[in-house]
């Protein structure tokens, strides 16, 4: 039976999930950390091979591990990102709708445009159980007790974090929410994000404060309160995350 393993990393409260079917010997990797050590001892542990390392996004508050875990690996797994995404690097393209199958388990694409424009939601399948999803890992999107923030370079629109948000939103009650980040982290929109690091979509329908509007107006006039600073060093990990500059601190030493 394939299931999820949550991994803390408290540099930037970020939360990574390890997905395995150890029946299937193949297990994915969702927005890993620069520690890539666990992932690696996770998968021998298991028996397993990596067989997909997926970024949601391009993140500015954190260095993502996905690269250094596939040099770790010798290239053998697929780096996986949205089509569209703005790097320096190759990478195998995922679309709305496509699905990464990760043994008796899938991860299909949902384009969650808003935190960036190239935000993608995994809807998470337990093919033995059931073709309805089970879970949903947001990546920045959707938090538990907020949402991500829309002022970070990269940025969507205030219309497509609305829509993304209706989308995430009409999704089945039960289905659980597997976010990026728990309380502490930079790219929330407000200061609501909880220490709880998982929760189920209809309870975030219900008190989620970011989540409770009724149209698009209303949205707006969320947004607009509580403003918070970006992190000081978010251009330069972007663009690290990119493929553009070699380590954090570059730029200000040149």
């Amino acid at each position: 039976m394939p299931y999820i393993r949550p991994m803390y990393n408290s540099e930037g409260s970020c939360i990574s999930y390890f997905v395995c079917c150890p029946g299937s010997g193949v297990a994915a990797v969702i927005d890993p950390s620069e520690d890539v050590g666990q992932y690696l001892s996770a998968a021998k542990g298991e028996g397993c091979v990596i067989t997909h390392v997926i970024d949601t996004h391009v993140h500015s508050d954190h260095v993502s591990g996905a690269r250094k875990l596939v040099e770790k690996l010798r290239g053998e797994p697929l780096l996986v990102m949205t089509k569209g995404t703005d790097v320096s690097f190759d990478y195998t393209q995922v679309d709305e709708g496509d699905s990464i199958e990760v043994g008796d388990a899938s991860l299909v694409g949902m384009r969650t445009p808003g935190h960036t424009q190239e935000s993608m939601s995994f809807l998470y399948r337990d093919k033995k159980r059931a073709t309805e999803p089970w879970g949903v890992f947001t990546g920045d999107s959707l938090f538990v007790g907020d949402i991500g923030r829309l002022d970070l370079v990269g940025h969507g629109t205030l219309r497509q974090a609305y829509e993304s948000l209706v989308r995430l939103r009409s999704l089945p009650d039960y289905v659980e929410l597997y976010p990026a980040h728990y309380a502490g982290s930079d790219c929330a929109s407000n200061r609501n994000l909880s220490f709880k690091t998982s929760s189920t979509i209809g309870f975030e329908a219900r008190h989620n404060r970011m989540l409770m509007w009724h149209s698009f107006e209303e949205f707006e006039e969320v947004m607009a309160r509580e403003p918070v600073s970006p992190p000081a060093t978010w251009r330069e990990i972007k663009l690290r995350n990119q493929g553009r500059l070699s380590s954090v601190g570059a730029i200000r030493s040149q």
